[in-house]
C-alpha cells in the first residue's frame, strides 16, 4: 500500500559509534503524486563498526568508521550498539550476546518521518567476517534474521524494527557466532543502514522583489538544515500552491549538499543581476512562482508511488508576508514555521540588504533571529 503525503518536520525532533563494553493550508495543498522515475534512496546512513572477539576472555571490542549513503564520512556520536550477557562456550564453539542500538542523533532513525516505520528496519549487516585471527577453524553467524545483498551478495544481517528518537535505545536482539573448536579469535565488520529522518526547514522567503526586479526573476526561499549531519536535495521535490490551483512537483535536479547548521538559497535564477543580487544555489526557473498573497511552499521526497512532506509553509497576506523587497525570516529554526504571517516570523531588518532585490540575509543566519 503507498504511504500517503505526511509531514517529515519536526520541531527539533537524532548518527550510527560502536558495540563497545565488555562486548559489543487555506490554498488547498493537494499536490499530485510522486513524479515518475528511478526510486529514490533518501536519508538511508551506513556506519561500519570494526569489531574483534577473543573466544577465551569471551570479550568483543570494536571500533568506527564509514561513510553514509552520499559518500559523507561519519564520525563517532551516531548510533551506539551496547552489547550484554555475553557467553563463550569453547566446548561447544558458541559466542552469543544480546546487542542494542542507542540513537545519538537529532534526527529520528528506523523511519523517515518519524512515525512511519522502515519496513527493513534498522539492519545490522556484515560487511566482512567473521573471520578466524587466532587459532585455526571456521566461524559463522548462526542466528541472522536472513541475508541480503547490501555491499555484496549474501551478506547475513539483524533487524532492529524500532523508530528510535534522540536517545531512544531499541529492544535487544540475541547475536549468535558458531565456532570451530581450535579458533581462539575472530574478526567482523558491521554496517548500519536505515532510513533517517531529514530536519530541513523553510527559514526565510522573498515573495515579492523590490525595486525593478521582477518576480520572475527574483522570488527565493531558503533551506536550512537543523539536522546532525549533511543532507543532499538532489531529487527531493518542491512545488508552491497558490489560489490560483496546484502547481506540479518540480525535481531537484543538481547535488545540493546542506550541512548541518548550513543554508542553501533557491530561486527562480542564479543570474545575480537579474535577480536583485541573491546568490542562488538552485534555480527552478518558472517550475515555482510565488504569488503575493495565498500561497504555500513545500519540500518533500518521493516515498513509494506518493511523497512525504519534509516540511510546508503557507501564507495569506500580502501586507504581511510580501512586502515590496522584504523577506519574511523564521526567528528561530526549532519553532512552528508553517504560518509565515505569524508571530514566529518577521521582516528582514532594515540594515539587511543583500542588493537592489531587496531585504533579507540569504544563505546566512536571519537578521531576526532570537536565541
Amino acid at each position: 500500500m503507498p504511504h500517503r503525503d505526511r509531514s517529515i518536520h519536526r520541531r527539533l525532533g537524532l548518527v550510527l559509534p560502536l558495540l563497545c563494553g565488555a562486548a559489543l493550508a487555506a490554498c488547498g495543498d493537494q499536490q499530485p503524486v510522486a513524479p515518475r522515475g528511478a526510486p529514490v534512496v533518501q536519508g538511508r546512513a551506513l556506519q561500519t563498526f570494526n569489531c574483534s572477539a577473543n573466544v577465551a576472555a569471551g570479550a568483543v571490542s570494536c571500533t568506527t568508521a564509514g561513510i553514509d549513503g552520499r559518500g559523507v564520512r561519519l564520525g563517532s556520536g551516531q548510533i551506539q550498539m551496547a552489547s550484554s550477557n555475553l557467553t563463550s562456550d569453547t566446548i561447544n564453539g558458541i559466542m552469543e550476546f544480546d546487542a542494542t542500538v542507542k540513537n545519538l542523533m537529532i534526527e529520528t532513525i528506523g523511519s523517515p518521518d518519524g512515525v512511519i516505520p522502515d519496513p527493513d528496519g534498522i539492519q545490522i549487516y556484515f560487511s566482512a567476517g567473521p573471520t578466524v585471527t587466532g587459532g585455526s577453524g571456521t566461524v559463522y553467524v548462526s542466528n541472522a534474521d536472513g541475508t541480503g545483498t547490501f555491499t555484496a551478495a549474501n551478506q547475513p544481517y539483524f533487524a532492529y524494527h524500532d523508530i528510535l528518537a534522540t536517545n531512544q535505545v531499541s529492544a535487544a536482539r540475541r547475536w549468535q557466532f558458531t565456532f570451530s573448536p581450535g579458533v581462539t579469535a575472530f574478526n567482523f565488520s558491521v554496517q548500519a543502514e536505515t532510513d533517517v529522518q531529514d530536519l530541513l526547514v523553510i527559514n526565510e522567503v522573498l515573495a515579492n522583489p523590490g525595486g525593478t526586479i521582477t518576480d520572475a526573476n527574483g522570488e527565493w526561499f531558503e533551506v536550512y538544515n537543523a539536522g546532525s549531519r549533511a543532507v543532499n536535495l538532489q531529487n527531493l521535490v518542491i512545488a508552491d500552491s497558490a489560489a490560483a490551483g496546484r502547481q506540479p512537483y518540480h525535481v531537484i535536479t543538481s547535488s545540493i549538499s546542506v550541512p548541518s547548521g548550513g543554508y542553501v538559497v533557491l530561486g527562480a535564477s542564479t543570474d545575480t543581476i537579474a535577480n536583485g543580487g541573491v546568490k542562488v544555489d538552485y534555480a527552478y526557473g518558472s517550475a515555482l512562482v510565488l504569488a503575493n498573497s495565498l500561497d504555500a511552499i513545500k519540500i518533500a521526497r518521493p516515498y513509494g508511488t506518493d511523497t512525504l512532506t519534509i516540511d510546508r509553509v503557507a501564507y495569506a497576506s500580502a501586507a504581511i508576508s510580501a512586502k515590496n523587497g522584504v523577506s519574511r525570516e523564521l526567528i528561530n529554526p526549532a519553532l512552528d514555521n508553517s504560518n509565515v504571517d505569524g508571530s514566529n516570523w518577521a521582516d528582514a531588518s532594515t540594515t539587511a540588504v543583500y542588493g537592489p532585490g531587496g531585504r533579507g540575509t540569504p544563505r546566512a543566519q536571519n537578521s531576526a533571529y532570537v536565541p
